[in-house]
């Protein structure tokens, strides 16, 4: 079985413009990403994917491996244009923004289709440790089956959606958040790339629901490794304090 991970890494963010080339301790950050995911021991083969000259000298400039797209309007797209030119059997969609990113991660992912040949799509989840974090619509939330499937993704407050629930009483039932890693067997990815949007999907801003809709199952792993992505500038010296501390 072979596994590439592509990194799809873009220019023109509208919340952080540049954000795969901010420096990050003398490296850009989409190198830091790229370094951790050629450490994970299930991958074959890492790519960035990216439309942008710039990110493209960069990642060359530091001996990586990049191939352009075109423009694309998601990064699953981006990932799917360079999966469609390779033979492998799993992708694996790392996020070029998430630079504390574990190696670990990636293989612990890419775990169930060594162990269960049916699994199309994997992914992970979390434990929300706060109230605040339950409540937060940008923490996107997972519940799963008890074979460890996804049964639905939502930006609510999940399970339950009580007013009452507390820090405590979340370590009475489980919540837990999406984290957006992904793998997928490469047929299942360009499949899902020809569909056209489902209704769960766009009332929620969550693509993944497309595969559920489409009666794909995706298999959820838990990881209790914390991941910080950087989404705005002002996420840059939280991330910088813990590498440096690392």
């Amino acid at each position: 079985m072979q596994s590439v991970g592509i990194i799809p890494a873009r220019y023109a963010s509208s919340r952080f413009e540049g954000k795969p080339l901010v420096n990050l301790l003398g490296k850009p950050m989409v190198q830091h990403v790229y370094e951790s995911a050629c450490r994970a021991k299930t991958l074959d083969e890492v790519i960035v994917a990216t439309d942008d000259r710039r990110i493209y000298d960069a990642v060359q400039q530091f001996g990586g491996n990049v191939q352009m797209t075109g423009d694309c309007a998601t990064g699953t797209e981006r990932v799917a244009v360079v999966a469609e030119r390779l033979t492998c059997d799993i992708v694996a969609n790392i996020q070029g923004d998430e630079p504390l990113l574990e190696p670990v991660q990636i293989d612990m992912m890419l775990q169930p289709f060594i162990d269960k040949p049916d699994v199309q799509v994997c992914t992970l989840k979390q434990r929300v440790e706060t109230d605040t974090d339950y409540r937060d619509a940008n923490v996107v939330k997972v519940v799963t089956n008890l074979q460890g499937d996804a049964l639905y993704f939502s930006r609510a407050s999940m399970p339950g959606g009580r007013a009452e629930v507390t820090s405590s009483l979340l370590h009475t039932f489980p919540v837990y958040r999406h984290v957006g890693l992904y793998a997928y067997r490469r047929e299942q990815l360009l499949a899902f790339t020809r569909w056209d949007s489902t209704p769960y999907e766009l009332a929620e801003g969550l693509e993944q629901l497309r595969f559920l809709e489409h009666g794909v199952p995706i298999h959820v792993v838990e990881t209790d490794i914390p991941l910080i992505g950087v989404d705005v500038p002002a996420d840059l010296e939280r991330v910088k304090q813990i590498l440096e501390a690392s």
